[in-house]
């Protein structure tokens, strides 16, 4: 990687057709991603990509489709797994693929304590030169706490820092604690895009098209435009919207599909958004106006 991140980082949505990964359209999805606005893409790493319902050789695919239909954008490569020696495997695979990072979540199952969660990170770092994003993501994996995600960041590989919770507290203690302190970048959320990047922080993971009105922060707060940043920032204040009940993969997807991009639905078991709120996703992508693909 020839500079540091920043910025906005957008996970590649998973294509899906009959239940099985549509390799083939995973192009179509990257692209949309950089169309929409990034400054880096993530590759089979977080949960709207549906990273757990995945197989080893599916992921090693959709990682490979991605560095190869990217354009110099960096890309990150999701490594997370309860098995350390698939982890491993996984960042081998993204750095003789060409990836420019690596994406590891804490092991999910049994519920690691910190000990174990220190053991996995230090054995990821020994296994990759490529710099890491630890990645803490509660709704997948458990909640690490912030000493222990400090504690991580002192890992010599550990350059970035992504917290997914809305814990302000939490944030501004990792920005001060972990980024002030040189330690690794951190990284939040969509919901706190503009409020991480005045802490300090360094920006934010955010799939597309949610990525769109993400670049109008991040830019306006550059320009230091602190009126039109807010502005933007209150973009997702009702995304998704309240007709929405099956969460933020399900509602990136059907945002996606209304775009234009045949990203299909969630994979089973999971289930697709209602017309009524595929209705309230159109009304949202026409008031921001996110481009569509033809």
């Amino acid at each position: 990687m020839q500079s540091e991140l920043r910025g906005i980082l957008t996970p590649v949505l998973t294509p899906i057709e009959d239940g099985a990964v549509a390799i083939e359209r995973i192009a179509d999805s990257v692209k949309f991603a950089q169309r929409c606005g990034c400054h880096g893409i993530i590759a089979a790493g977080t949960g709207v990509q549906e990273t757990v319902s995945l197989t080893v050789a599916e992921r090693k695919k959709v990682i490979s489709k991605t560095i190869d239909a990217t354009d110099e954008r960096p890309v990150l490569a999701g490594i997370s797994h309860p098995s350390l020696q698939i982890a491993t495997e996984l960042a081998t695979h993204a750095a003789e693929e060409g990836a420019d990072g690596v994406l590891a979540m804490p092991p999910w199952g049994f519920a690691p304590d910190d000990d174990v969660v220190m053991s996995y990170y230090r054995s990821i770092d020994a296994s990759t030169e490529l710099p890491i994003l630890l990645y803490n993501n509660p709704t997948v994996t458990v909640d690490l706490a912030p000493e222990t995600m400090r504690r991580i960041a002192r890992l010599d590989g550990v350059k970035y820092v992504k917290e997914t919770s809305r814990n302000w507290k939490k944030l501004a203690w990792l920005i001060e604690n972990v980024d002030d302190a040189g330690l690794a970048s951190v990284f939040g959320t969509m919901d706190v895009l503009l409020p991480v990047l005045e802490a300090g922080g360094r920006g934010a993971v955010i799939p597309a098209p949610a990525n769109a009105p993400a670049m109008r922060v991040y830019d306006a707060f550059n320009e230091s435009d602190s009126g039109a940043a807010l502005e933007a920032q209150r973009t997702f204040v009702d995304f998704p919207p309240d007709e929405v009940s099956t969460g933020l993969m399900p509602a990136v997807k059907a945002a996606s599909e209304l775009s234009g991009v045949p990203v299909g639905p969630p994979r089973p078991p999971y289930q697709p958004v209602s017309e009524e709120g595929k209705d309230a996703i159109s009304e949202w992508l026409a008031r921001e106006d996110v481009p569509t693909v033809e």
